[in-house]
């Protein structure tokens, strides 16, 4: 019936063309919507046997994660050209997060439950399979004054991944706002103006842009100017503000009047030079400024939405540090493309991006603003396996000992976002503080592809206690979030409160089609991780005096040692944070339960981490690639004594860890539905060393429930109560994700 009545009206304004000739050019622009779509079904298994939901991981309470079932959803494209100079897109898309096939639909089910597995069905927008509303804009091409306009949902990756970057929160265009493009002088000059609602889910402290939120925005400006083919220059600036309402202002008469809570300025100058094919230079610098609400204006009760943080912890949470922050960033890069014309080129790239550099609405993931390949996503969360808070009871495995297995991807920001992530997926980490150099040349020549890479990593928040002698370790502006305390990189740890860290990274990896059948895709690659971190390098900060455990059986005194006073004149002392152990009798032997921290090198990290793949891919069919793989990974590693105990808060790590991986992987196309495969098989040890200076413990009945090990085994309780195995343990997992897209 639309249709027919769009055909009757394009007719009428024919007819009066000749009566109302600026009509006319209506009747050949006669609204078109066009509907497309995709079905995407996903099938997860996993040893682990884990059902939270279809995706491996998330850090977010109550969305769950898993690695078995099946799950279907529906995605609805909508354009419709309105005119030359008007169109509007949309999306109507299903999310499975908890909707297996095995919900039926997602009838009935417990509201009061934890809503996780699916069990809340139809009362649970996760699992009740709901169809919601994405990605609407309009978009205007006047024609003059501007090139286009663009009012609604965008992706707005047309920024700066530094300042304001690609942002996915589940879809990539979730974020709302109004962007202006235009051009000048022959399109030399171009520039994007942006102003962009701030995401009341993340966009500011702790996580949150308070209660007022809804004229909270980032106003973004860049400009482009080419002054020849040779050389251009830009600049972008970016200012975001959290509001709320200001506190007694009560009379509605005139209007409410709005207090900050937070804001972020960013602003930043670019350049670059092109000398034709070979030699090409580009340079960025960024400086920030973040002030988040720091005078306790809205209160001290942490369950107020508009409660600004002023302390951390010793691990807080947030995508910004409290206070007041400036700082700088830089990076230089600078590529020779086959200057020799033998097929090497080589790309070099200076960095450094600081400790308190600050742009709330940079790319969070999917971006990668770095050249080195940073750490391996295989260990990448706390604990040997993974897990987060795993020295605890009641804490899983998180992502699985697998971790993920595709390489990092480096982003400038604490925002860092993973979430709803499976293991073959990228994976985001944190590079705030980073500074060095990558060197990476490129070889091609024929079927032969080679390419290599050398980094060394150094950190602008080396410091010690936080950079402040004037507060406690537990009383820092820094969110440390996981902290340090693992095998690899904590994806989203940027601070610890001690530090003296440097990293070497070199990679070797090649490709060659051998000219077998369809051609026998064969590749490789080699890469090695050296880090080394002194963490508390300067005696003063040890704990308690010289000793005060004696050993022998004898009990500690706790005579503590200051390292300097607060503001109040009150003395400050690790030991705050790092308690003396307490006697334990094992054996008929009597000793400490952990070891003393007595000894400046008792937290020093020093990491030999190495990893090799080898495979093959081979297309069978028209239609049919499919490919094998190894990788062994293997490290070495001194993560401190019993006496640091990873901040007291994790798994322990030091000793030497083995783990191989065989992959399969398969890629179907049948006539608009793609079939993807990755099957992973993983198995290999763990090995502690946590060195000496205790008397280990048995493993009671509790702590084999609690923990998962062998009543009678060895290991140590840490001052939290935490339980540290020190048997070598074995692991095996198998692990499978395969998915049917198909396209209408």
């Amino acid at each position: 019936m639309k249709t027919k009545s769009l055909r009757k009206g394009a007719v009428a304004l024919t007819a009066a063309a000749t009566l109302l000739p600026a009509t006319a050019s209506l009747a050949q622009e006669a609204p078109k919507l066009q509907i497309g779509g995709t079905t995407y079904t996903k099938w997860l298994y996993g040893n682990t046997r884990q059902q939270g939901a279809m995706y491996n991981f998330t850090t977010i309470p109550g969305e769950g994660s898993g690695d078995n079932g099946i799950g279907t959803e529906l995605e609805l494209l909508l354009n419709a050209r309105l005119s030359s100079a008007v169109e509007v897109r949309g999306r109507i898309h299903s999310r499975f997060s908890q909707n297996f096939w095995s919900n039926f639909g997602g009838f009935g089910g417990n509201p009061s439950g934890p809503c996780v597995n699916g069990d809340c069905g139809e009362f649970d927008s996760r699992s009740n399979q709901y169809i919601k509303l994405r990605g609407l804009a309009v978009t205007l091409t006047p024609g003059y004054l501007i090139d286009s306009a663009t009012i609604g949902a965008n992706d707005f990756g047309q920024f700066d991944p530094y300042v304001v970057g690609r942002i996915r929160y589940i879809d990539r265009d979730n974020a709302y706002g109004v962007l202006v493009q235009g051009s000048a002088l022959d399109r030399k000059l171009t520039y994007d103006v942006a102003g962009i609602s701030l995401p009341r889910l993340w966009a500011g402290p702790n996580y949150k842009t308070g209660a007022f939120h809804t004229t909270d925005a980032s106003y973004v400006f860049q400009a482009k100017y080419a002054f020849n083919d040779m050389v251009d220059v830009g600049g972008i600036f970016q200012y975001a503000i959290d509001n709320e309402l200001e506190i007694g202002d009560n009379n509605v008469d005139n209007g409410r009047n709005l207090f900050p809570r937070f804001r972020n300025g960013v602003g930043g100058v670019k350049a670059g030079v092109h000398m034709g094919s070979v030699l090409d230079v580009k340079g960025s610098f960024y400086r920030s400024y973040m002030h988040a609400e720091n005078t306790n204006y809205f209160g001290t009760d942490g369950n107020d939405p508009r409660w600004v943080p002023k302390s951390f912890g010793i691990n807080g949470y947030s995508p910004v540090p409290a206070g007041k922050h400036e700082d700088n960033t830089w990076k230089v890069d600078l590529t020779l493309n086959d200057p020799l014309e033998i097929g090497l080129s080589l790309n070099v790239q200076g960095f450094s991006i600081g400790a308190d550099y600050v742009a709330i609405m940079a790319a969070r993931r999917e971006s990668d603003v770095l050249l080195t390949e940073g750490h391996d996503a295989s260990f990448a969360f706390p604990g040997p396996n993974n897990a987060k808070y795993g020295v605890f009871a009641g804490n899983p495995t998180a992502i699985g000992y697998g971790g993920w297995t595709n390489e990092t991807q480096q982003v400038a920001t604490l925002n860092v976002d993973n979430e709803f992530t499976d293991f073959d997926e990228p994976l985001a980490e944190t590079a705030i503080g980073w500074k060095g150099v990558t060197f990476n040349p490129v070889y091609s020549n024929g079927a032969l592809d080679i390419a290599g890479e050398y980094s060394f990593i150094t950190y602008n928040q080396n410091w010690q206690a936080w950079g402040n002698d004037s507060r406690s370790i537990t009383d820092t502006q820094y969110p440390g979030a996981e902290l340090d305390s693992g095998v690899l990189h904590n994806y989203r740890s940027a601070y610890q409160p001690f530090q003296d860290k440097q990293t070497h990274i070199a990679v070797a990896k090649a490709r060659y089609v051998l000219d077998l059948g369809r051609g026998i895709d064969v590749f490789g690659k080699f890469k090695y991780i050296h880090d080394s971190d002194k963490r508390l390098n300067d005696k003063k900060y040890l704990p308690y005096q010289d000793g005060d455990c004696p050993g022998g059986g004898v009990a500690c005194a706790g005579v503590k040692r200051n390292y300097g006073t607060d503001a109040n004149g009150n003395p400050l002392s690790t030991a705050d944070f790092y308690g003396n152990p307490d006697l334990v009798t094992r054996e008929g032997v009597t000793g400490y339960k952990f070891k003393p921290f007595d000894d400046i090198s008792d937290d020093d990290r020093v990491l030999n981490y190495s990893s090799f793949n080898l495979g093959a891919g081979y297309q069978l069919t028209d239609d049919l690639y499919t490919s094998l793989s190894y990788t062994k990974f293997l490290a070495d590693l001194q993560d401190g004594n019993t006496a640091f105990q990873s901040y007291n808060l994790h798994q322990m790590v030091s000793g030497k860890h083995d783990k191989n991986l065989v992959s399969l992987k398969a890629k179907y196309i049948l006539a608009g539905v793609e079939f993807g495969l990755e099957g992973q098989y993983l198995f290999g040890t763990y090995t502690p060393d946590y060195g000496t200076g205790f008397v280990a413990q048995a493993a009671d009945e509790k702590i084999s429930k609690d923990h998962g090990v062998t009543v009678g085994s060895l290991g140590f309780t840490n001052r939290y109560g935490g339980w540290n195995p020190l048997e070598t343990r074995s692991f095996e997992h198998v692990r499978l994700k395969a998915f049917m897209k198909a396209q209408f």
